[in-house]
């Protein structure tokens, strides 16, 4: 019998409502089916696995009513172009059986044609501008053959279309190199993770600003014993429709975890590692409690340890996935959203998803970064990011003009190969060692005869300074940077911007006014869209911490605290926490001040020591000056202070009266 003495035969037998899709009246999965077991075992046929590239993104965003009609429309394209049995197997897929009689260029002239047809039927063209086809052909297939291995075999040369860049068709070929090595490969996978042939490889992620190491994220290498090294790219997707990636997550969860147990006493121990989960997984009510059994087996702590998930994943399935995040969150877990920008944007669920880290996503940075609409666009989304108190990471950092570009977006940590490529283990530890790696986040400038930072690696810029002078500090044999005042940013002195990389920050030092002038500055930091003071005499002889906003005309935020003594030692100290959007101000150890809804600033660009660009320079003395990138706590500068207080050879308070 023919094809469609077949197809007629099929539309007697069937019952409509069981064999028959409710919506594009196709044949459903059950009667492609049926219809499979009426053709006679001699037959041999074609078949054509058609996809709808990026469905899911129409039913989000215009409905699923709107992609009901689309649906519809697309069913009719294939009724009316392909010669053959036609059928909707699942939600966006489609199958056509054609007669094995048919040639290849006539597969190939059908494919074109819907792949081509596809972009003019009569459809919202907005929507249409975001779908197309992904094809894929097996071609004269006995019907003696099982059906499931005939759709596997177009489903797979189905998924190298859409690998291949979507709106195209590709054949199987039974001897195809990466069908086989495919075979092979699954063949392979799991003594290979019995054999412990995966391996964890990891990727500094650095602060661009001060080129410290910040953490790392951990990516697979198949060390296979024939071939090698093997990359991700030559297995991920594979494992991804096979499902085996479930059981690759959780081997490199566990690796990451005895890694960092192997790093017990080394001073990056604590910096946290992020390993890629797929999606599979937060469909798995378990699935946090599984990392917390392994996690708390190996002693790791749980904010030590990042969960890197694909921005893809939030497009669907929005709630069972928030709440699954929030399961992690509640377990302590550090969660991040991968390769933002690189499809549809969740920027409608950042309100509602507990992320701690946006990470932007290559092409994202490629394409943003060649003209200035695309760069106003990722400045704003990392803007936006840091406004809901998100933390951003840069991925794909690989020359020196992308990490500026993207450091005036106000972004500070990235990864790349500009940095560094993914290193095995042992010489991961060797770049922390040898480089980067810094657990301090502080640089101290004591000004104790010298403008140099402690390690001196750092030295401030003395050009606007006539000549330097030092007097008594506050220890015996300590010195301390006299400032003998002048006009605006003269007899100032100009400290490295990278010392300030954080948006959280505290700053500490002792402060020593010999007149009594208003409004003249200790320490001035001067931020892309704002700034922020240490004033020791301001409002009615007080002391203030102001932060500027010049966002806002009204954006001027004073902490004022108690009034700093002339001709006395003072130890005063200044903090913002970024995430709370709180400053405070500190004088001798005590709070002075505080003020919430403060708005922060990013991407420090000038600090300037004893002046700033408004007002006549500070005439006095300044000593231990230091920098702090993180928030501390009251407790901590308590401690500080009394850790200078107590010293022997403390003889701040004996200059002036003891506070």
């Amino acid at each position: 019998m023919t094809m469609k003495e077949n197809e007629k035969l099929f539309g007697k037998m069937s019952s409509h409502l069981a064999e028959y899709d409710y919506l594009t009246g196709l044949p459903n999965r059950r009667g492609l089916y049926e219809f499979y077991d009426i053709l006679e075992s001699k037959d041999s046929i074609h078949a054509m696995f058609i996809d709808i590239d990026n469905f899911k993104r129409v039913n989000n965003i215009y409905g699923h009513s709107m992609g009901d009609e689309l649906l519809i429309c697309i069913a009719k394209l294939i009724e009316e172009n392909v010669s053959g049995f036609t059928s909707r197997i699942g939600g966006d897929e489609f199958v056509a059986l054609i007669d094995g009689n048919m040639t290849e260029d006539e597969l190939k002239s059908t494919a074109e044609t819907l792949l081509r047809q596809m972009e003019n039927i009569d459809f919202r063209k907005d929507i249409l501008s975001n779908v197309s086809l992904s094809i894929g052909i097996v071609t004269r297939q006995r019907v003696s053959t099982m059906l499931d291995d005939i759709l596997h075999k177009c489903d797979s040369a189905m998924y190298e279309a859409k690998y291949d860049g979507k709106n195209r068709y590709v054949f199987f070929r039974e001897n195809d190199k990466k069908v086989q090595r495919n075979r092979n490969m699954e063949i392979e996978m799991d003594d290979a993770l019995k054999n412990g042939e995966f391996i964890a490889y990891l990727q500094p992620k650095v602060n661009m600003i001060s080129t410290k190491l910040t953490g790392a994220e951990a990516l697979s290498r198949w060390n296979h014993p024939d071939d090698g090294i093997r990359t991700p790219g030559v297995y991920i997707s594979l494992f991804e429709k096979n499902g085996f990636i479930s059981k690759l997550d959780m081997y490199m969860f566990e690796e990451v975890c005895r890694i960092k147990k192997s790093w017990k006493g080394k001073k990056y121990e604590h910096i946290p590692v992020s390993v890629n989960m797929s999606r599979l997984h937060l469909y798995n009510k378990k699935f946090p409690d599984m990392l917390v059994e392994i996690a708390d087996r190996y002693g790791i702590d749980h904010s030590e340890l990042e969960i890197e998930i694909t921005e893809s994943v939030f497009v669907k399935d929005s709630e069972e996935l928030i709440r699954n995040v929030k399961m992690l969150k509640d377990r302590h877990f550090i969660v991040s959203i991968d390769d933002f920008g690189s499809g549809f944007s969740a920027l409608n669920l950042l309100k509602d998803l507990p992320v701690d880290i946006i990470k932007i996503d290559q092409e994202f940075l490629n394409s943003s970064g060649d003209d200035d609409r695309g760069k106003k666009v990722l400045r704003n989304v990392i803007n936006m990011c840091k406004d809901l108190k998100l933390d951003v990471v840069t991925e794909g950092i690989e020359t020196e003009e992308q990490r500026d570009f993207i450091v005036r977006c106000g972004c500070q940590i990235a990864q790349g190969y500009f940095y560094s490529k993914p290193l095995p283990v042992d010489e991961f530890d060797k770049f922390a060692n040898e480089y980067i790696t810094n657990d301090d986040t502080s640089y101290v400038f004591r000004l104790n005869g010298n403008v140099k930072s402690d390690d001196g690696k750092l030295e401030a810029d003395t050009k606007c300074f006539s000549e330097l002078k030092f007097d008594t500090g506050i220890f015996k044999e300590s010195k301390a940077l006299v400032f003998p005042g002048g006009p605006k940013e003269k007899q100032v002195i100009e400290l490295p911007h990278e010392i300030l990389s954080s948006d959280s920050f505290m700053v500490s030092m002792w402060i020593y006014p010999t007149e009594e002038h208003s409004w003249r500055c200790a320490l001035y930091v001067k931020y892309e869209t704002g700034f922020f003071g240490m004033i020791p005499i301001a409002w009615e002889g007080h002391s203030s911490f102001r932060i500027r906003d010049s966002k806002e005309v009204s954006g001027w935020y004073d902490i004022s605290g108690c009034k700093l003594q002339v001709n006395e030692w003072s130890h005063y100290v200044v903090s913002y926490n970024a995430k709370t959007e709180t400053a405070y101000a500190y004088i001798n150890g005590q709070l002075v001040g505080s003020m919430k809804n403060v708005p922060g600033n990013r991407y420090a660009k000038r600090i300037v020591l004893g002046g700033d660009v408004f007002q006549p320079s500070f005439i006095g003395k300044i000593c231990e000056v230091t920098f702090y990138n993180e928030i501390r706590d009251h407790d901590f500068v308590s401690e500080l202070h009394q850790s200078y207080v107590t010293r022997d050879d403390f003889i701040g308070f004996e200059i002036g009266i003891d506070k």
